[in-house]
């Protein structure tokens, strides 16, 4: 009782999928019956088949339906094929839609919660597979069917051959027995390939440290580990191959022997004619097939259920509530943190009871060792993530009762490491913003951020390809276009984490001028260690171990308390 409750459990995912997924059901219903009855007709072809090898040869009408039937049956095989594609394709686009559409609305502690290399597997080889699933199911329905009716159809020609071959139907299910194994092994294979696969990669990345260290012979070492281990997974899998296909070839002759055998005594008894002998005995040969692809078709369902259970649940994970109690469009204030209290996945305390309050329309610092919650404060700002207790408040009004997306896009971030999507440089710098950019706003934007000597050094330009995030740009060179879309965006409130620590000594110059005049009257929060930047803040918030210690201009903190003093000098040095 318990297990069935669970396997239900499990599936349940699955199902609530597939109703998200808007699936082309029509489409499905179509393919199972016209499946359905090409499975009639081959299961009704061996009768005529014993009426023209019983001597009917020369009807010339029986010859002509068996030769229709054949052609029609194999043509019609085609398009039928093709349509059970198409829907698989079909159905593995619209459950990607929708396991991506859910990824991007999940809150990121949901999202940090899972690798992104198990988040891309969902999207991709996940969804695949539970297309696959599905054609699985009605497949398994169809091998059903033609079953059935061909044991109907048996016991309509002779009760005895029926029950033979009723007690051989398990019988050739037993055989199939190594085959549930060298699924579990074919699992264990295809890990330990991507295992091999994983290391390779890793090492090749790491060629160089590897040399620098001298580790040649180490690595020589563990590739052999990681070969042999792929080697064992393949080894046992041969060897329950070399089980399996002799006792599925074995049982096939088995079945026809018994049939022949067995059919013969009753054809000589007189109790069976020689149509009916044929007959059966083609019976025989198509029995053993379709128990093997009603085997099959089950163990592949029982195999991607893992696929369908993880996306499922991914799917049902809440996603973010963007529309909330009431708009972003109301008078400016200054933001608080009221006893915030916030950790990670890992549950670590990284915020312990944090109140501070961000005046409006001034530069505010956050300043603090390393490990601090410096960063963190910034993204429960731009409300990335929700405190674990405690709230954020804006003006007298609760920053959770104003609505999200509005709240975003009234925010401008640019973190320490500027992340960069697959494009060009036109694509990156406006990547966000809404509605047409000026060549005006365009150049204001490139000439503050010092981003117009990149370009210059491209050869297209600003439709140069700058690679996978950023890959073709040096650390400086992303964080200079980051700076630019920001400043393109011209939102209401910055949120500056370390925004020119990649910069040499004169871009630093030059940008935080520009940086100067655009944060002037915003309200706006910078994490930095550069002690000009936070000198020059209106005011100064100074962090240590996830609490606020002090609050104040730099020349009151610096007189009165020890630790930003220490802090400061230690800058200096």
């Amino acid at each position: 009782m318990g297990q069935n409750k669970k396997q239900k459990q499990e599936w349940k995912p699955f199902f609530h999928l597939l109703k998200e997924a808007k699936l082309p059901w029509g489409w499905y219903v179509f393919n199972i019956a016209a499946s359905l009855v090409c499975s009639t007709v081959m299961v009704k072809m061996p009768q005529v088949a014993g009426k023209i090898m019983a001597g009917e040869i020369f009807d010339s009408g029986l010859v002509a339906l068996y030769i229709a039937v054949t052609i029609g049956g194999a043509f019609a095989s085609l398009p039928i094929s093709v349509l059970d594609s198409w829907i698989s394709l079909r159905a593995d686009r619209n459950l990607r839609k929708i396991v991506w559409k859910r990824i991007i609305h999940l809150p990121m502690k949901e999202v940090d919660a899972m690798p992104p290399t198990s988040l891309v597997s969902r999207v991709t080889s996940d969804t695949s597979t539970i297309s696959y699933t599905l054609s699985y199911i009605f497949s398994m329905f169809n091998n059903v069917y033609s079953l059935v009716l061909m044991l109907i159809t048996i016991a309509g020609m002779n009760m005895k051959i029926f029950l033979m071959m009723g007690l051989l139907v398990p019988c050739i299910m037993l055989a199939n027995i190594p085959s549930h194994f060298m699924y579990h092994a074919r699992d264990e294979q295809q890990n330990a390939a991507a295992s091999y696969t994983n290391f390779l990669a890793e090492r090749l990345s790491a060629l160089r440290q590897i040399k620098v260290c001298a580790s040649e012979e180490k690595e020589d070492i563990r590739n052999d580990e990681a070969a042999k281990a792929c080697f064992r997974a393949r080894i046992k899998l041969a060897k329950l191959d070399f089980i399996s296909q002799p006792l599925i070839y074995g049982m096939d002759a088995v079945v026809q022997a018994v049939v022949l055998i067995y059919g013969g005594y009753l054809l000589n008894a007189g109790e069976i004619n020689s149509e009916v002998m044929v007959s059966l005995f083609m019976y025989a040969a198509m029995l053993p097939t379709y128990c093997y692809q009603f085997v099959f078709c089950w163990q592949n369902i029982k195999q991607s259920q893992g696929a369908a259970r993880t996306a499922g649940k991914l799917v049902q994970t809440e996603p973010e509530k963007m529309q909330r109690k009431q708009s972003f469009a109301i008078p400016d204030a200054d933001l608080r943190l009221e006893d915030v209290c916030f950790a990670y996945e890992d549950k670590k305390q990284v915020l312990d009871h944090v109140s501070m309050e961000i005046p409006r329309g001034k530069v505010t610092a956050i300043a603090g060792p390393s490990g601090s919650g410096k960063t963190t404060v910034l993204k429960l700002l731009e409300r990335l993530y929700q405190p674990d207790s405690g709230r954020i408040m804006f003006g007298g009004r609760e920053a959770e009762d104003i609505h999200l997306d509005e709240w975003r896009a009234s925010f401008g971030m640019v973190p320490q490491n500027s992340p960069l999507l697959f494009g060009t440089v036109r694509d990156n710098i406006t990547y966000g913003i809404e509605g047409n950019v000026s060549e005006k706003e365009m150049d204001r934007a490139l000439e503050a951020a010092n981003v117009r000597e990149i370009i210059e050094r491209m050869q297209d330009g600003m439709e140069s390809d700058i690679g996978d995030v950023g890959s073709r740009l040096s650390g400086g060179e992303r964080q200079r276009i980051a700076l630019a879309r920001m400043i393109l965006k011209d939102p209401e409130y910055l949120l500056l984490d370390e925004a020119t620590s990649s910069l040499d000594a004169h871009n630093e110059s030059r940008i935080m001028k520009a940086l100067g005049i655009l944060m002037r009257g915003r309200t706006s929060v910078v994490v930095a260690h550069n002690l000009r930047t936070i000198k020059h803040a209106d005011h100064i918030i100074f962090m240590e171990k996830g609490r606020v210690v002090s609050t104040g201009t730099h020349d009151s903190l610096y007189r009165n308390n020890e630790k930003y003093r220490r802090y400061v000098d230690l800058q200096r040095v």
